[in-house]
């Protein structure tokens, strides 16, 4: 289940991407892990109309970030170098409950209050 329809990712300005329902259904899963399973826990359509606005936002960001930093995210290495030359890829992007994502991801989760440990 996708808290974004494909429609809906466009109309927010992004361009279609290959396998777009099946990466906005894999974001949105990722985004419910993020806030500790609680968007599921109370039901999408539970949440005040500015959270679900965030986390609609929020999952087409993680979409776009996946997409363009696919072959890093699924690369086996963490960094490698070459002579004077060093790549490392865990300075991509934050990592949150496991899963590494775009800060702007984190800001839109954060104003949600989802996010908290304590609720």
């Amino acid at each position: 289940m996708s808290y974004v329809t494909e429609e809906e990712y466009t109309s927010l300005g992004y361009e279609t991407i290959e396998n777009l329902e099946t990466q906005l259904a894999r974001s949105s899963m990722q985004i419910n892990i993020m806030c500790y399973g609680r968007i599921d826990g109370r039901g999408f359509e539970n949440l005040n109309d500015h959270q679900k606005k965030l986390i609609r936002e929020a999952v087409c960001a993680h979409a776009e970030f996946c997409n363009t930093y696919k072959d890093y995210l699924n690369s086996p290495l963490q960094s490698f170098s070459i002579s004077k030359t060093s790549i490392n890829f865990g300075d991509i992007g934050v990592l949150i409950n496991g899963i590494r994502t775009d800060k702007t991801v984190y800001e839109y989760l954060r104003g949600t209050g989802l996010m908290c440990r304590v609720i």
